[in-house]
């Protein structure tokens, strides 16, 4: 590793410490706001630039070897869980809330979030959109640009608007 590369990692690891996230490193720039709680584990890793709001009661889990791209939006309201190994790409959004309270023709209330379970080696594509109440299974792979709006068993490959089914994986490097 070159000298400005390790001066880079301590600098994120020194941001990881002063946020209260000792072994987590957090890149230049990245917002992470809330009264909510925050569970980075050693070896997690937050790129530079990501917008990160955690709501009252709720938590965002980040496994050690997991990774949230540059720029990629978070936002938990119920809860939010990176697996081990699972890698965000940049500009992707994961939203475990519809923001807003709708109301049916009949009264009730539509439910408005809903937690975000992503499981271990999972890969997010750029660009993607993962929305409240989604479970992505173990190596599943989330294509670019797709929308979630479901869950993904482990292993499969998804693509699309809503995302669909177009193949499985046996693992991504």
């Amino acid at each position: 590793m070159s000298i400005r590369g390790q001066v880079r990692r301590y600098t994120e690891l020194a941001r990881g410490v002063l946020r209260g996230h000792p072994g987590a490193r957090i890149g230049p720039g990245v917002r992470m706001g809330g009264p909510g709680g925050y569970e980075l584990e050693r070896g997690s890793t937050i790129r530079k630039g990501a917008r990160i709001w955690v709501g009252e009661g709720a938590t965002l889990r980040l496994a050690r070897g997991s990774a949230i791209g540059a720029r990629t939006v978070v936002n938990v309201e119920s809860g939010v869980t990176l697996g081990a190994g699972t890698q965000v790409s940049w500009d992707a959004q994961v939203l475990d809330t519809d923001f807003h309270r709708i109301t049916a023709p009949d009264g009730t209330i539509r439910r408005h979030t809903a937690p975000i379970v992503i499981g271990e080696h999972v890969l997010i594509g750029t660009g993607a959109l993962i929305l409240k109440g989604v479970t992505l299974g173990d190596g599943a792979v989330v294509a670019a640009g797709s929308v979630v709006t479901r869950s993904v068993a482990p292993g499969v490959v998804v693509a699309g608007n809503p995302a669909g089914p177009v193949g499985e994986a046996a693992s991504w490097t």
